[in-house]
């Protein structure tokens, strides 16, 4: 027994000795493999030098990359980040955080191995080659979510990442062989190769810096990532909330918020910090940017009078909006000024810019406004979006009460019915006691007309049986009569 015992001990060992064996075979096989495609391209690319110049001052690019400098680069970057201390979320956790970031969705069952991000236009999603050197006029800022590895790196060249000349000497040596100059179209180019760029060293210590701390902040939440990127990469965190709308950093919150407010004021340029709060999705749908709404009324509430005024000069000029929308941002940004009208008075800092009189939100709601009643009839019928501040405002008759002199004393809500049947089916208004035109009366019912549309008001103490009575009143679809009546 003893001695069975020892043959399976033995024969386990050896199993597992050689498993083992074989499983670093692989990994070394692997390797061998990847370094290979690494040396394979940054061969192609020393070739081809980083750039040409033609009559010996025109630059022109040398080099087209591609899928397969793509693949190289996710070899060498992933490699770097998880030697400077990245931790490679789960793929639930990645997923999660991409979606929260970029409003972009992964679905690591397809063979794709990376998403692709265009920083100019984030509903581009068709893949692009690019690598970043700056030239925005030409080719947009462009980068890679990499699937199953679990973090983000531009399209870097090789030798913007790894010191090549000792880490390939060979390849080094046949660079200096390679040659000098080609003929393209009938002119000369000259090759501008990658050994003479002067500052390659710092370029290279730069693009890891960035390449580490990009992904140890939007994915270890690294607070000294983010302090690093915040004094030295300050445009790839401003486009996460211009492109991207990420709105979890309140200090990017504020960086782009007090730059675009300086182009406000300098250049009246009221579109650029509007989109910011109230932008299209690539599905069309309408996203407010609750956060940076709450961050202007808790933290800074200058940036309101930029939206303010754009309600009242552009809003509906704006035909990417409709009407339902309008409403709906009016609604938000009223629910804002409120509240903070309400803190200046708890405070006593009645300032200038909170009085009644001047008020934004409340001089659109005067006598002039054109969509007074449509507005405040879809907020109802939205029960104002749960904003509470505007909810009670309205409902306590504060909103009658801001503009004395107004017609807004007048304003009052109906239900229109399609008969005179409190069973028939009917539309709740918001209308000036003005617009409201009444014609005749059935059976204590009043026929009424108001814009666009005519209807039945229920008596204000109903008989419990119309004249009709006895007729059939159960709702129904009534689609033509309804676009008759409502319009």
């Amino acid at each position: 027994m003893k001695k069975i015992l020892l043959i399976i001990s033995v024969l386990n060992i050896y199993l597992g000795c050689s498993q083992k064996k074989e499983e670093n075979i692989e990994k070394n096989n692997l390797m061998r493999t990847s370094n290979n495609n690494v040396e394979i391209i940054l061969r192609q690319q020393l070739e081809k030098g980083i750039s040409g110049e033609v009559l010996n001052s025109f630059d022109i690019e040398t080099y087209t990359y591609s899928k397969e400098d793509m693949e190289a680069v996710i070899l060498v970057a992933e490699k770097i980040i998880l030697s400077q201390g990245y931790i490679p979320p789960s793929n639930k956790a990645f997923s999660e955080k991409v979606q929260m970031i970029f409003k972009r969705k992964i679905d690591f069952n397809l063979s794709s191995k990376y998403l692709y991000l265009n920083f100019n236009e984030k509903c581009d999603k068709e893949v692009k080659y690019y690598r970043n050197d700056k030239s925005v006029d030409v080719t947009p800022y462009s980068y890679y979510i990499i699937k199953n590895s679990n973090f983000l790196t531009e399209l870097y060249a090789i030798p913007e990442l790894i010191d090549y000349k000792n880490a390939y000497p060979k390849l080094a040596e046949f660079e200096k062989k390679s040659m000098e100059k080609y003929m393209e179209d009938g002119e000369e180019v000259k090759i501008y190769k990658w050994k003479d760029v002067s500052d390659l060293k710092e370029r290279r210590q730069n693009n890891i810096q960035i390449l580490v701390n990009r992904n140890k902040y939007l994915f270890n939440d690294d607070k000294a990532s983010f302090v690093w990127l915040y004094y030295n990469d300050q445009e790839f965190l401003k486009n996460l909330l211009i492109v991207f709308g990420y709105t979890k950093e309140e200090k990017i919150n504020e960086l782009v918020l007090k730059e675009f407010y300086e182009k406000y004021k300098t250049e009246n340029d009221k579109e650029s910090i509007w989109n910011l709060f109230f932008a299209k999705s690539c599905d069309g749908k309408l996203h407010i940017r609750k956060d940076l709404l709450r961050y202007i009324e808790e933290k800074n509430d200058k940036y309101l009078s930029v939206l303010s005024d754009y309600i009242i000069s552009d809003l509906y000029k704006n035909p990417s909006y409709t009407t339902e929308e309008k409403a709906e941002i009016i609604a938000n940004i009223s629910n804002v000024e409120i509240r903070i009208r309400e803190k200046n008075k708890e405070s006593n800092e009645e300032a200038n810019t909170w009085q009644p009189s001047i008020s934004r939100f409340f001089y659109l709601q005067n006598k002039k406004a054109k969509h007074l009643l449509e507005i405040l009839t879809i907020m109802k019928s939205h029960n104002y979006w749960e904003l509470n501040y505007l909810k009670h405002y309205i409902q306590n008759n504060e909103l009658q009460l801001e503009i004395p002199n107004s017609n807004l004393l007048s304003i009052r809500t109906i239900r229109l019915y399609s008969s005179p049947n409190s069973n028939s089916t009917y539309k709740e208004l918001t209308i000036n006691e003005s617009e409201l035109e009444y014609l005749h009366k059935v059976s204590d019912w009043d026929f009424v007309r108001v814009p666009h549309m005519v209807g039945y008001l229920a008596p204000e103490n109903p008989k419990k049986h119309s004249f009709l009575a006895e007729e059939d009143f159960t709702p129904k679809e009534q689609k033509g009569f309804w676009d008759k009546l409502f319009g």
